[in-house]
Protein backbone atom coordinates (compact mmCIF):
# COMPACT_ATOMS: atom_id res chain seq x y z
CA UNK A 1 0.00 0.00 0.00
CA UNK A 2 1.01 3.26 -0.79
CA UNK A 3 0.87 6.28 1.30
CA UNK A 4 1.42 9.97 1.04
CA UNK A 5 4.20 12.24 3.25
CA UNK A 6 2.13 14.57 5.72
CA UNK A 7 4.65 16.97 4.15
CA UNK A 8 3.48 16.15 0.28
CA UNK A 9 2.14 19.01 -1.57
CA UNK A 10 -1.23 18.76 -3.17
CA UNK A 11 -2.15 19.62 -6.24
CA UNK A 12 -4.89 22.36 -6.64
CA UNK A 13 -6.63 22.30 -10.03
CA UNK A 14 -9.50 24.91 -9.33
CA UNK A 15 -9.72 28.55 -8.80
CA UNK A 16 -11.42 27.38 -5.15
CA UNK A 17 -8.08 25.83 -4.16
CA UNK A 18 -9.89 22.56 -3.23
CA UNK A 19 -7.35 19.96 -3.29
CA UNK A 20 -7.56 17.11 -5.77
CA UNK A 21 -7.02 14.02 -4.20
CA UNK A 22 -4.26 11.29 -4.88
CA UNK A 23 -5.57 8.58 -6.90
CA UNK A 24 -4.48 6.16 -3.85
CA UNK A 25 -6.50 8.25 -1.26
CA UNK A 26 -9.21 6.99 0.84
CA UNK A 27 -12.55 8.22 -0.26
CA UNK A 28 -14.06 12.17 1.20
CA UNK A 29 -17.39 11.97 3.29
CA UNK A 30 -18.32 13.90 0.55
CA UNK A 31 -17.36 11.53 -2.22
CA UNK A 32 -19.23 9.02 -0.17
CA UNK A 33 -22.39 10.89 -0.13
CA UNK A 34 -21.60 11.48 -3.77
CA UNK A 35 -21.73 7.51 -4.45
CA UNK A 36 -24.83 6.96 -2.02
CA UNK A 37 -26.70 9.51 -3.79
CA UNK A 38 -25.45 8.02 -7.57
CA UNK A 39 -27.01 4.37 -5.81
CA UNK A 40 -30.41 5.49 -4.96
CA UNK A 41 -31.23 7.18 -8.43
CA UNK A 42 -30.04 4.06 -10.31
CA UNK A 43 -32.31 1.91 -8.24
CA UNK A 44 -35.24 3.68 -7.98
CA UNK A 45 -37.52 3.69 -4.89
CA UNK A 46 -36.58 1.13 -2.74
CA UNK A 47 -34.81 0.05 0.93
CA UNK A 48 -31.44 0.13 0.15
CA UNK A 49 -28.96 -1.15 2.99
CA UNK A 50 -25.74 -0.23 2.06
CA UNK A 51 -22.78 -2.49 3.47
CA UNK A 52 -19.70 -0.36 2.25
CA UNK A 53 -18.37 2.56 0.27
CA UNK A 54 -14.62 2.73 -0.60
CA UNK A 55 -11.99 3.52 -3.18
CA UNK A 56 -11.82 1.69 -6.35
CA UNK A 57 -8.04 1.86 -7.14
CA UNK A 58 -7.87 2.52 -10.63
CA UNK A 59 -6.33 -0.46 -13.61
CA UNK A 60 -2.87 -0.09 -13.22
CA UNK A 61 -1.89 0.76 -16.74
CA UNK A 62 -4.02 3.91 -15.85
CA UNK A 63 -2.01 4.46 -12.37
CA UNK A 64 1.35 3.97 -13.48
CA UNK A 65 2.08 7.38 -15.96
CA UNK A 66 0.42 9.25 -12.79
CA UNK A 67 3.01 7.43 -10.25
CA UNK A 68 5.42 8.16 -12.94
CA UNK A 69 4.87 11.98 -12.77
CA UNK A 70 4.51 12.11 -9.34
CA UNK A 71 7.61 10.39 -8.10
CA UNK A 72 9.50 12.53 -11.35
CA UNK A 73 8.49 16.11 -9.47
CA UNK A 74 6.93 16.49 -12.73
CA UNK A 75 3.27 16.22 -11.42
CA UNK A 76 1.14 19.37 -11.95
CA UNK A 77 -2.15 20.25 -12.34
CA UNK A 78 -2.44 19.35 -15.96
CA UNK A 79 -1.11 15.54 -15.33
CA UNK A 80 -3.90 13.15 -16.57
CA UNK A 81 -5.42 11.21 -13.71
CA UNK A 82 -6.63 7.71 -13.54
CA UNK A 83 -10.70 8.13 -12.52
CA UNK A 84 -11.91 8.37 -9.05
CA UNK A 85 -14.32 5.98 -8.35
CA UNK A 86 -15.94 4.02 -5.41
CA UNK A 87 -17.37 0.75 -4.96
CA UNK A 88 -20.60 0.07 -2.94
CA UNK A 89 -21.67 -2.88 -1.79
CA UNK A 90 -25.27 -2.99 -0.80
CA UNK A 91 -28.90 -4.81 -0.42
CA UNK A 92 -31.97 -3.98 -2.42
CA UNK A 93 -35.03 -4.89 0.32
CA UNK A 94 -38.09 -5.75 -1.94
CA UNK A 95 -41.72 -5.18 -1.07
CA UNK A 96 -42.11 -9.60 -0.20
CA UNK A 97 -38.95 -8.92 2.52
CA UNK A 98 -36.60 -11.19 -0.45
CA UNK A 99 -33.39 -8.88 -1.19
CA UNK A 100 -30.83 -8.77 -3.68
CA UNK A 101 -27.00 -8.34 -2.94
CA UNK A 102 -25.21 -5.81 -5.72
CA UNK A 103 -22.07 -4.17 -6.15
CA UNK A 104 -21.74 -0.96 -8.11
CA UNK A 105 -19.20 1.10 -9.18
CA UNK A 106 -19.48 4.99 -9.32
CA UNK A 107 -17.31 7.82 -10.84
CA UNK A 108 -17.29 10.29 -8.16
CA UNK A 109 -16.43 12.90 -11.20
CA UNK A 110 -19.82 12.50 -13.03
CA UNK A 111 -21.87 11.14 -9.80
CA UNK A 112 -23.07 7.88 -11.97
CA UNK A 113 -23.42 3.98 -11.95
CA UNK A 114 -20.30 2.63 -14.26
CA UNK A 115 -21.10 -0.94 -13.17
CA UNK A 116 -23.38 -2.67 -11.57
CA UNK A 117 -24.16 -6.30 -10.90
CA UNK A 118 -26.20 -8.71 -9.06
CA UNK A 119 -24.35 -11.27 -6.85
CA UNK A 120 -25.64 -14.62 -7.83
CA UNK A 121 -27.80 -15.96 -4.23
CA UNK A 122 -25.03 -18.49 -3.75
CA UNK A 123 -22.56 -15.81 -3.18
CA UNK A 124 -24.17 -13.47 -1.48
CA UNK A 125 -23.23 -12.71 2.60
CA UNK A 126 -26.27 -13.43 5.06
CA UNK A 127 -28.46 -10.77 5.94
CA UNK A 128 -31.12 -10.41 8.68
CA UNK A 129 -34.53 -8.55 8.33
Amino acid sequence: MLFRSVNEPRVFTSKTLVPTPHPLDQLSSHEIDIAREAIFKARGKCLILFRDIFAQEPAKAELVPFLEAEHSGVLASSTPRPPRQARVQYDVVHDDKSHDYMESVIDIITGREVLHRVVDKKHQCALTL
